[in-house]
């Protein structure tokens, strides 16, 4: 009898060890059907990184940008999902306009080659009288996204209201368009033409599109919308 229950005793210590084991281990390799109910409640309203078939696409830009990703559903963290694409949008730090470039390289630290990245300068960003110092940032722009091996897209100029611009203003965004388009066509990035979407027949923001300010409205941007996804699909088929 004394043997016996010391047998037992033992059984029913090892059935014991056998659970607490079980206990501590990941379930992922469990057989049992109540694990793979688990695993499919689990997978099933998870999104995955991107839609099928579609990138992620990095947005580098200031309130016009987070503006549009808004338009698109955004609610100000994680991304948001558009005609088959993600977005994740990154804020530029303009304290001060120099800042500009070394942010962009911190947003983008350590995305793959082959990512798609916008960059774009505000409204505010053009004064008219420094053309120079916007492209040098753009240059250093470029330089990282070529050092990166990424696909850049850059925003070109972006118009104000008539009441909040200059004619120095219209020079400028007039001598930095062409500049960009001819550096796109040497260093072998695209540009993104919202100042031709955005801008009335006098070169500021159109009236039909203003705000109470010189942020778009939701109408500019379901124009930029109609112009710019054709022009990523274009991209993203690279």
């Amino acid at each position: 009898m004394v043997g016996r229950k010391i047998v037992l005793a033992l059984v029913v210590s090892a059935l014991l060890a056998a659970l607490v084991l079980a206990g501590g281990c990941g379930t992922k390799e469990e057989p049992a059907p109540a694990v793979q109910q688990t695993s499919e409640t689990a997978v099933a309203p998870a999104p995955s990184s991107a839609p099928s078939g579609g990138q992620t696409v990095h947005m580098n830009g200031r309130s016009v940008m987070f503006n549009w990703m808004k338009h698109w559903g955004y609610q100000g963290e994680g991304t948001v999902k558009k005609n088959g694409y993600t977005f994740d949008y990154k804020a530029l730090d303009a304290s001060e306009l120099g800042n500009m470039s070394g942010s962009f390289a911190s947003n983008t630290e350590g995305l793959p080659a082959g990512s798609i990245v916008f960059y774009k300068f505000c409204f505010a960003d053009f004064s008219g009288d420094n053309l120079k110092a916007l492209q040098d940032i753009v240059d250093k722009v470029v330089a990282t996204a070529k050092e990166r091996g990424f696909k850049l897209i850059v925003g070109n100029a972006l118009p104000v209201r008539k009441q909040d611009g200059s004619p120095e203003m219209i020079k400028e965004y007039s001598a930095y368009n062409t500049w960009l388009e001819a550096k796109a066509r040497t260093d072998g990035f695209t540009v993104f033409d919202q100042y031709s979407v955005l801008a009335g027949p006098d070169g500021f923001l159109n009236t039909s599109y203003e705000t109470e300010d010189s942020h778009p409205n939701d109408e500019a941007y379901v124009a930029m919308d109609a112009q710019f996804f054709p022009l990523l699909n274009g991209i993203s088929a690279k």
